[in-house]
């Protein structure tokens, strides 16, 4: 989601609003009328207008940032919203995942008691660059990555094929690398890389820290036992290093302190780059703004406090959008029409997995059904066990890295066999490789996509 001018080429067309359109029903909207509270706290970037806010969407309570990010430390006046309220003031005293996880705690107290139930989106920022930490945290991964992300890339594989959680594949003879090996790095910036690795560990452990606070909550009221958790990333790891951009460090960091020691604190502003975020990754291939598994296939869990879930791990494919229906099944209620509370709106378009809750392990799309996507320029299209790809340069504009020869063409990838999309079948099944472009471009002229959007560079990232 980006904000105002953003975006070329496609001014006025239909899905590129750059804000949550009212043809969408929203699930705090369809909850409300299913008698549940509604709380968000944490990033929105879905509108900056009054009529665009979380309290027009549906949200009972809301404390929201609205641009994509901001500092961790400081909740900045006009980037900031409390239910209709603008903050006119910087509030200092402030830690982003630590002041969320406040507001969701005092949000569903707030309403404690009376009947209803709620649903709570916890929205949080960390570890969303820039990376900062509080103090205590600082330099409790020191020395924890000084070996470097290729060694962490392996490391990590290894434990997660003995965990079952990624599939068992020579993950070394697959990769696909951005940006420099560690080992052609010198020492100073291995220093620098490291140390910003450490920060990034911390947030998460941060994260992990107020997201326990919340449970733990929810069990002192004694509601974990009739809560549904849900937990996942939006996307892949961040690659960007976006200190690099020249657009985006003149505008935004020209004033950060990024020397080795403020690292980390209120007034540096760092990411931690392609090394880091392909040993998070890996095995899969690509990162964050990339339509490769590694910027798609994310990690999620659900927690079922009511005692049914059946475990174990499901790699059948589902979509984020599949969110919606879930949840609205869970709470019995009723999914909209085509007009609701007044306007028109686009039919749902996921599908509930609730069935998987209670071990129905029955794939949730058919291996003939075809699901397209389009990402900043990026192309792909699942159908079944096969993927039809389309690389390049997120938005087309800043990168920095090697381009691979597999850019700018189609590509087709047995998805199944090769999840690290290393084997191209495109010049041995040529007849398949037609058959899925054209599904592709089916699946784009029937949902409005514009070939060849540009993103400006992220000149507008963040507003003044």
């Amino acid at each position: 989601m980006f904000g105002p001018n953003m975006l070329t080429g496609v001014e006025g067309q239909p899905g590129y609003e750059m804000y949550l359109h009212e043809r969408v029903a929203t699930i705090p909207e369809l909850l409300t009328d299913a008698g549940y509270h509604t709380y968000v706290a944490g990033k929105w970037h879905l509108g900056e207008l009054p009529e665009q806010s979380p309290g027009a969407r549906g949200f009972e309570n809301y404390f929201t940032l609205l641009p994509g990010s901001a500092t961790q430390f400081v909740a900045r006046a006009g980037q900031y919203e409390e239910n209709g309220v603008r903050l006119d003031t910087d509030i200092e005293d402030f830690y982003s995942t630590e002041v969320h996880t406040d507001k969701l705690i005092e949000y569903i107290g707030a309403n404690r008691g009376d009947g209803q139930p709620f649903f709570a989106f916890a929205a949080y920022t960390s570890p969303h660059w820039p990376l900062q930490v509080p103090d205590d945290y600082l330099d409790r991964y020191a020395g924890r990555y000084d070996d470097g992300y290729d060694v962490l890339r392996r490391e990590r594989v290894q434990r997660a094929q003995s965990l079952g959680v990624v599939p068992n594949i020579d993950a070394e003879a697959v990769f696909s690398r951005m940006g420099s090996a560690w080992d052609e790095l010198d020492e100073e910036t291995q220093r620098i890389s490291a140390r910003e690795m450490e920060i990034y560990a911390a947030m998460v452990e941060n994260l992990d820290f107020h997201i326990g606070r919340l449970i733990t909550h929810l069990a002192e009221i004694d509601e974990l036992d009739n809560t549904v958790i849900v937990f996942m990333s939006d996307n892949g790891a961040e690659s960007d290093e976006l200190e690099l951009n020249p657009t985006f460090a003149q505008r935004y960091i020209v004033n950060a302190d990024n020397s080795y020691e403020n690292l980390g604190r209120v007034d540096s502003f760092i990411s931690y780059g392609p090394g880091w975020a392909q040993a998070s990754t890996a095995p899969f291939r690509g990162a964050k703004g990339l339509v490769n598994e590694g910027g798609t296939r994310v990690p999620a869990f659900i927690f079922d406090g009511r005692g049914d879930l059946a475990t174990g791990i499901d790699n059948q494919y589902l979509r984020v959008m599949d969110l919606s229906a879930t949840l609205l099944e869970l709470a019995d209620a009723e999914l909209p029409g085509d007009v609701y509370r007044g306007r028109e709106v686009a039919e749902m378009a996921g599908r509930s997995f609730t069935g998987l809750l209670s071990g129905n392990h029955e794939p949730i799309y058919d291996e003939n059904e075809a699901i397209g996507l389009e990402l900043h320029g990026g192309k792909t299209l699942r159908r079944g066990r096969y993927k039809l790809v389309w690389e390049q340069p997120p938005g087309n504009t800043w990168w920095p890295y090697t381009i691979p020869d597999t850019w700018y063409r189609w590509q087709l990838y047995d998805i199944e066999s090769d999840p690290a999309e290393s084997n191209d079948l495109s010049a041995e099944q040529p007849e398949l490789l037609a058959e899925m472009i054209s599904l592709w471009e089916e699946f784009a002229d029937d949902h409005g996509v514009v070939r060849d959007v540009r993103i400006k560079n992220y000149e507008r990232w963040h507003p003044e």
